[in-house]
């Protein structure tokens, strides 16, 4: 009940719809993600670090790849920057409240982050929601049997590589993929 309420407070006063959360504190069990589920969100942030850049396997216990004060932040920038993925895309979820900086007299670590990771044209930035929906178009991709075309039934132009070209795949299209 929680939720819902917390959910049409929000969609009153901010004229949208919620569909993501963060775990308060990160607490978090299974009882309360099948409560978020059942609330219709389809992502909740945990504080949990994976110091890693996968794509979540399960939004509702979306983990982040680090808080901006963990010790590891300027190295795992570094890799994400510097290196390519092989196969899949990757997520840096950096995550953090505006409040600490200020408590912690580090703005320092914020500044050093964006100056690293800004204006690249290799980085989509995104929110959440707008990741998840992304995630959600591309797995809804239909390929032919032979991979020579992909049918796009989303709303989302979708992107991915075959074969070295880039193909786009635009909404409600059948696009060649050879």
């Amino acid at each position: 009940r929680e939720l819902i309420a917390d959910r049409e407070n929000l969609e009153r006063q901010f004229g949208t719809i919620v569909r993501g959360m963060a775990y308060p504190f990160g607490a978090f069990d299974d009882r309360v993600v099948e409560g978020v589920r059942r609330a219709g969100l389809v992502y909740a942030r945990t504080t949990i670090a994976s110091h890693g850049f996968k794509i979540p396997a399960d939004w509702l216990r979306l983990e982040a790849t680090c808080h901006h004060n963990d010790p590891a932040l300027r190295e795992l920038t570094q890799r994400f920057v510097e290196e390519k993925p092989e196969r899949d895309s990757w997520l840096f979820y950096l995550w953090g409240h505006s409040y600490e900086f200020e408590a912690d007299d580090n703005w320092q670590v914020i500044e050093a982050f964006a100056q690293e990771t800004g204006n690249r044209s290799d980085i989509w930035y995104a929110t959440n929601i707008q990741i998840y929906d992304y995630v959600q178009a591309f797995k809804r991709l239909e390929f032919t049997v032979d991979g020579s075309r992909v049918y796009n039934p989303s709303v989302l132009t979708v992107w991915f590589v075959k074969d070295g070209r880039m193909i786009e795949a635009k909404p409600g299209v059948m696009t060649a993929c050879a």
